[in-house]
């Protein structure tokens, strides 16, 4: 996550210490301050003691003792209709009332209304559930008569919530139930920290039935079985500028869970955008796990690295159908102990489709498909680029099997390796990509080289390729596969070159992921089709106007195979700046 600009920095100076004057005021000064807010439905908070409103039919903010507590303030902001502002000043909140209802009297803080509760700084204002003591979450979005319709924090921390796991509680931090209003409700937050939270699902957060939004937030070191960080169901999560990392759920979803998301026009511009995912663990989805058959989920200039799976998908696991869309994104280092280091698209008779442009996969390892496993539905690889992957069976970049079908324009599936462990006897095969007998792969103007299979001490063994005896990697031209032993190549063949690609090592040559740049000579340059490279949505053909790095296609007489367009000047610029 980028670091906070010096502006933003100097306003959350600016409002901790205009909050801590209010606080430092006289009694009679923070009374005539409480009236003022009571008329314009806020409250500003002046004890961080865990006491109840003593009578919420009296508009003031106030306990027995005549403080504004966070319970006292939420309870009249339940009873009091209409948007309601909570101003908490540093401190921690240390929630300390057994009990479970929905009446924020014990327990959680459950909220009923529309509400904002405004901190100063997640390092300054702090709400601690304490739930090791009161064996409940930390806040309690209702859904109720008073039909909530929007919740917003920020500038805060909300940690050490713990929702029951043996009553299958989700929400450890916050479990927002969704709203039974026509017109849907809102949850946002921003610039919060949740951490250290346990439930069932969502250990730290758990949305239903909401737009939810997170900026510059961070979600870390929460626990659930399904969803460590973040669990959302039916719901539109719309994630920015955030990080999630060290999250950890026995199932699906260390650090994020979607399941059967809505399908609504924010998402299809970005749902998680400028974010990083990493340190996360599960059994499958690592990083990301989405169970989605009816909404497009979007991942745009974002960072899914070292997350580790015990089965599938180390980075994601995308099990069922809908649209996943990856753009100008890395994934990085991810492990699987069986299947799909950096992806797993597992999208069975479901027609889902996948899509990965103007990305790289690097370093991700799995037993089956280093970079991606794709059974099922379509996976389209675009202006993208899959190097340095590994597997210890098949697949170093990419393993299809099934029904599945992946379509290759101008991709680069370079210096992926197969590693058969010393003693081992079983095949090792298809160091770039390998085919089984009823998957298809289809591939133009794209570039496979480099690619090897190792076992034990013995020398590389060049491999590119591997296909089934009944299959074969289909062509549609202008393709350069460096070594063909196992891999019959089927369809248009016109303009194919087998040759060392002359390839630069995989570094940040310009754009926003890394890439592997054409070395002067290589044949792959100027030798992609001759009227243009394009690629192909639903069987319509598109000018493809750049390379991964958004350099402007072509340079030279015609454009180049693979993700990267080679320019002969020192010094060439990006077609579209960012």
């Amino acid at each position: 996550m980028s670091t906070r600009p010096l502006g933003h920095i100097l306003v959350a100076i600016a409002s901790a210490l205009i909050l801590l004057a209010l606080v430092g005021q006289s009694l009679a000064t923070v009374q005539a301050a409480r009236q003022h807010a009571i008329a314009g439905n806020m409250y500003v908070v002046d004890s961080t003691a865990d006491t109840v409103d003593a009578d919420v039919a009296n508009p003031a903010c106030a306990d027995a003792s005549d403080q504004c507590t966070l319970r006292a303030a939420i309870m009249q902001a339940n009873f009091v209709t209409g948007l309601d502002t909570i101003t908490l000043p540093s401190g921690v909140y240390l929630l300390t009332r057994s009990g479970n209802d929905d009446a924020a009297l014990v327990g959680d803080l459950d909220i009923a209304d529309d509400l904002t509760i405004q901190g100063v700084g997640a390092g300054a204002t702090i709400i601690d559930g304490n739930g090791a003591v009161i064996n409940d979450r930390v806040f309690h979005v209702l859904r109720s008569p008073v039909c909530v319709q929007s919740v917003s924090m920020s500038a805060l921390t909300i940690r050490n919530g713990r929702a029951p796991t043996t009553t299958f509680e989700p929400g450890g931090g916050l479990y927002h139930v969704g709203s039974g209003c026509s017109g849907g409700s809102n949850l946002s937050l921003s610039d919060v920290v949740v951490e250290g939270n346990t439930a069932y699902d969502g250990g730290g957060l758990f949305v239903n039935g909401t737009v939810f939004t997170l900026t510059r937030s961070i979600v870390r070191a929460n626990t659930a079985f399904n969803g460590g960080g973040l669990r959302a169901d039916t719901s539109v999560p719309i994630i920015r500028d955030s990080q999630v990392y060290s999250n950890s759920a026995t199932q699906w979803g260390g650090g994020l869970m979607f399941d059967q998301g809505g399908s609504f026009l924010p998402c299809l511009f970005g749902c998680l955008e400028r974010t990083e995912i990493y340190s996360n663990t599960a059994n499958s989805g690592g990083g990301l796990y989405n169970r989605d058959s009816v909404s497009v989920l979007t991942l745009v200039d974002s960072y899914v690295h070292h997350n580790h799976a015990r089965y599938d998908g180390g980075g994601i696991d995308n099990e069922y159908g809908g649209l996943l869309v990856i753009s100008r994104t890395v994934l990085e280092a991810n492990t699987a102990d069986i299947l799909g280091g950096g992806i797993r698209m597992e999208q069975v008779n479901r027609n889902g489709t996948a899509s990965v442009q103007e990305s790289t996969l690097s370093r991700n390892t799995a037993q089956y498909g280093g970079a991606i496993y794709a059974v099922g539905g379509t996976t389209t690889i675009l202006n993208s680029t899959l190097s340095s992957n590994g597997a210890s069976h098949d697949g170093g970049g990419i393993y299809a099997m099934d029904t599945a079908r992946v379509l290759l324009y101008n991709a680069t599936i370079a210096s992926n390796r197969l590693n058969r462990p010393t003693g081992q006897i079983y095949p090792a095969r298809g160091g770039g990509v390998f085919i089984t007998t009823t998957a298809i792969i289809t591939a133009q103007n794209t570039l496979i080289g480099d690619n090897a299979r190792v076992s034990g001490l013995i020398q590389p063994v060049p491999d590119d390729c591997f296909v089934s005896p009944t299959t074969s990697l289909h062509s549609l031209g202008y393709n350069l596969v460096e070594t063909t032993t196992n891999c019959f190549i089927s369809g248009l063949t016109f303009g194919n070159v087998n040759q060392d690609p002359k390839l630069g090592p995989l570094q940040n040559n310009g754009g926003s992921t890394p890439t592997q740049a054409l070395m002067v000579g290589s044949p792959a340059i100027d030798a992609g089709h001759p009227s243009g490279c394009t690629y192909s949505i639903y069987g319509i053909s598109y000018p493809l106007m750049t390379d991964q790095r958004w350099f402007r296609r072509p340079i030279g007489t015609a454009c180049d195979i693979g993700a990267f367009e080679h320019s002969p000047f020192a010094l060439d610029l990006p077609l579209i700046q960012r």
